[in-house]
């Protein structure tokens, strides 16, 4: 599709739109990068490259639907950047941490997210109007502090978002609540275990099937193998269970182990194509939950020098 068609004929749907409910809309472009971007109110930058790339790629029939969902999304960006991202007291009451599933690599929109073990990057959403609105690097350019200030207040308010329930599932204590930002908890594992009395002193076991749910066990020295089987054997569970409300809700199918020194590690690997069976049929013969337990247990060199394991 030739680019003087898009930017002629299809993006004035989008502008017009915007300026039908209220905003007044600059077409900008940055030449060094080669992007176009809209300013939204004289003060909002929006990349919207993004989107010119999927219209390049489509048939002009497509484009109005193609560009009906960045409406509200650009009419939400312009709001939150008027009125939380220029505001340094509502920004600090706001801001939260949230895990993101996938490497950091595949969204180059949150190159300032913090890595986490399982390919899971923790990055700084918004709890406002809108639910989980992650903020990227074109945002963060915006706000009047700096990113380290960000995570500070971010985590500090997940620390006090609210478990709602807390119960057995087999081997593990999983906790829960409706909010979103309940995972990225782990993310400060001293101050989770201080909060709610959990005593590890060789360590926690732990998973993060879903943004709302962590799962935990106190590592059991006395009889480590036995532990890990069966936390692997009750590890599909809430998987399972999280498929079946959303698939694209589960964020990790593994088991991470939280050191009594503060470090992190995924002693499980999930990409075995045997286990998919594992993560989504509840009623697999015994045998073949032995076989897929043998495949997904992947505990380090370290991690069996500590508890001794062959």
């Amino acid at each position: 599709m030739d680019p003087d068609y898009i930017f002629n004929k299809s993006l004035p749907y989008l502008t017009g739109k915007l300026e039908e409910a209220g905003l007044t809309v600059q077409v900008g472009f940055n030449r060094t990068e080669g992007t176009i971007f809209l300013l939204l109110n004289g003060s909002v930058k929006c990349s919207i490259q993004g989107l010119m790339t999927n219209l390049i790629s489509t048939e002009p029939d497509a484009h109005r639907d193609l560009m009906d969902p960045w409406v509200p999304y650009l009419i939400e960006r312009t709001r939150i950047g008027e009125t939380i991202l220029n505001n340094p007291d509502e920004l600090r009451r706001l801001v939260r941490t949230l895990f993101c599933a996938g490497d950091v690599a595949t969204h180059p929109h949150l190159s300032y997210a913090r890595k986490f073990p399982d390919g899971l990057a923790l990055t700084l959403s918004l709890d406002c109007e809108t639910p989980q609105f992650r903020l990227i690097d074109e945002q963060l350019a915006q706000c009047s502090m700096s990113v380290d200030e960000l995570y500070h207040c971010a985590q500090m308010n997940t620390d006090n978002v609210p478990i709602e329930h807390i119960g057995q599932y087999g081997p593990f204590t999983c906790m829960s609540a409706q909010s979103a930002f309940v995972t990225a908890k782990v993310a400060n594992m001293r101050e989770l275990m201080s909060r709610f009395l959990i005593d590890a002193p060789h360590g926690l076991f732990f998973m993060i099937p879903a943004n709302h749910m962590i799962c935990y066990a106190p590592a059991n020295p006395a009889n480590i193998s036995e532990q890990l089987a069966t936390l692997a054997d009750f590890s599909r569970l809430p998987v399972i269970a999280t498929i079946r409300q959303n698939p694209e809700a589960v964020l990790s199918r593994n088991i991470f182990y939280y050191s009594p020194e503060g470090t992190y590690e995924t002693i499980t690997q999930d990409d075995d194509p045997i286990l998919e069976e594992f993560f989504t049929n509840p009623h697999i013969d015994a045998e073949t939950v032995r076989t897929c337990v043998d495949q997904y247990l992947s505990p380090s060199p370290a991690f069996r020098a500590r508890f001794a394991l062959p």
